[in-house]
């Protein structure tokens, strides 16, 4: 697995277990500043990019589903046919 990709699973790690168990003080605003800012930003990629997503040679819930973990990280990986 690539940095980039472990750097990506961590920060949503930060948010999500923010979600479940709250961190006290700063830690808390921050992660769940992270959490939402990549949850939103990963959603508008899978509408902006939703024809390139279906080119994907994945299944469209897979590619879906890594285009939201992911981002323009899995979206760079998707061959132009």
């Amino acid at each position: 697995m690539k940095a980039p990709h472990i750097i990506t699973l961590i920060l949503w790690a930060f948010g999500i277990v923010n979600l479940f168990e709250p961190f006290n003080g700063w830690i808390f605003y921050a992660a769940s500043g992270i959490f939402y800012l990549l949850l939103v930003a990963h959603l508008v990629e899978c509408v902006v990019y939703r024809n390139k997503i279906f080119k994907s040679n994945d299944s469209p819930f897979v590619a879906f589903s890594m285009t939201l973990i992911f981002g323009v990280i899995y979206l760079g990986s998707i061959q132009e046919s």
